[in-house]
């Protein structure tokens, strides 16, 4: 008999909710009812969180940590009112400061975000990259998680293991507890780049997410996001019916990995590698093997991470999430519709959508390669990934001239995704000046 399948959890989204009720004061309710006492229950909405859909979810999330912000800036302000007094000698920033150098950004944030307490992670994040102009109105911030991330994944620190079959990258085998910090770090940014309302391009399975919110069981399915072929080869074992299987597949209770370059076996049991897996025995085999990849043989790397992640986050707005919307949010969206990111751009001063400059602009883009599209965006916004509802949740674009020659670069104010354009006389120069401003886009020195 077929076992049944479920019924996903977005099957009873009630999208009328939004409208129906004020979920922000229902979310109050529910968040204060733990220091009520009620003679009756009295029900929330934010009981059956699978009623609500990600976007009321998100805007829940944006809620609870604006009022967490709100009360970070308050008593930090608080404080330094009575500093002012004499009833304390230092001021508190109202904002979690990090100054960091580009060639050491791993390093600097370390050092800096271990000076701070839980608290001042709840205060808005404002980064500043050292000789640089350019005040962090967000743009800054977005590169700094971009450069942050691609540093922390680079092959020398061997943090990850890569899957070059799906592009995800899971915790490595292999641990020395010198890089508990690093661990450490990577769930801090996850939250932060979550709590500050930053996509990042961490591309963690949904394994990870499973395991951040404890909701769902990681099973045989969360292999095949990682390593499709290690999955088939698994599906394949269980699908195996002849008696021969212990002969036919001479598979043992054991895992052989590389780490730095070395094949090292592994027991999924002990005695593993004498007991081999029979008809009897191959639903255990697998179970283990799942179980090694994702949980035993990175139960330390999971832990700092984990322990980062919720120096910011605490458990209560993630209730509402289950593992694949956390996902969603966290990662965003890589559907790139440029069709309607250029029906969304906006024109000031004498450019507007017929005009000969921008017509060229257009032409030249959409001919570009996918590759070179996101790093124009990237170019523009800081990020190359796109909100999980598409260009609507983002500032959309406005391309203004700069009153400059041909000789000069097109530039980006990411903060406000403004594009400066001078008034080229040709669409090749315009096509050689935009693919030199996006292959060579770093720093925030604006005009």
């Amino acid at each position: 008999m077929a076992k049944p399948e479920l019924v996903r959890h977005d099957a009873f989204y009630m999208k009328e909710l939004n409208d129906m009720i004020d979920i922000k004061r229902d979310y109050d309710f529910w968040q204060a009812r733990r220091y009520l006492v009620v003679e009756k229950k009295i029900v929330s909405f934010c009981d059956y969180p699978f009623l609500f859909d990600l976007k009321a979810k998100i805007l829940l999330l944006q809620y609870h940590g604006q009022l967490e912000m709100q009360e970070a800036i308050r008593n930090a302000f608080m404080h330094n009112f009575q500093t002012m007094m004499g009833a304390r000698v230092e001021t508190v920033n109202p904002l979690l400061m990090l100054h960091v150098h580009r060639n050491t950004i791993v390093q600097d944030t370390i050092a800096q975000l271990d000076k701070y307490k839980d608290d001042d992670f709840k205060k808005p994040l404002q980064v500043y990259f050292h000789n640089e102009e350019g005040l962090d109105a967000g743009g800054i911030r977005k590169e700094f998680f971009l450069l942050l991330t691609k540093e922390i994944l680079n092959p020398k620190y061997g943090m990850f293991t890569v899957y070059e079959e799906t592009n995800t990258i899971w915790f490595s085998d292999y641990y020395d507890e010198e890089e508990e910090a690093m661990y450490k770090l990577i769930g801090t940014l996850c939250a932060l780049a979550v709590y500050n309302i930053t996509i990042i391009d961490l591309p963690f399975p949904l394994a990870l997410y499973k395991k951040l919110l404890n909701k769902t069981k990681i099973d045989l399915e969360d292999m095949k996001s990682v390593s499709p072929t290690v999955y088939q080869s698994l599906r394949s074992l269980l699908n195996y019916k002849e008696d021969d299987l212990e002969t036919a597949l001479c598979y043992a209770f054991d895992i052989e990995r590389e780490i730095y370059g070395e094949r090292r076996r592994t027991e999924l049991k002990p005695g593993g590698s004498s007991i081999m897996v029979n008809q009897k025995n191959k639903h255990e085999f697998v179970e283990l093997y799942i179980d090694y990849i994702f949980n035993k043989s990175c139960e330390k790397q999971y832990q700092a991470f984990s322990a980062g992640f919720r120096r910011v986050i605490n458990s209560k707005p993630l209730e509402l999430f289950y593992p694949d919307e956390l996902m969603a949010f966290v990662i965003g969206n890589t559907n790139y519709d440029w069709n309607e990111f250029q029906k969304k751009t906006e024109y000031k001063g004498e450019y507007h959508a017929n005009h000969p400059v921008i017509q060229w602009f257009w032409q030249v883009f959409h001919k570009l390669g996918e590759n070179e599209k996101k790093k124009f965006l990237l170019f523009l916004t800081g990020s190359d990934r796109v909100p999980v509802f598409g260009w609507s949740q983002t500032l959309p674009m406005t391309i203004q001239r700069s009153h400059t020659d041909d000789a000069h670069l097109p530039v980006s104010h990411t903060c406000f995704n403004i594009l400066d354009m001078p008034l080229y006389s040709s669409k090749e120069i315009l096509k050689a000046k935009l693919l030199e401003a996006i292959q060579h886009n770093q720093g925030f020195n604006l005009v």
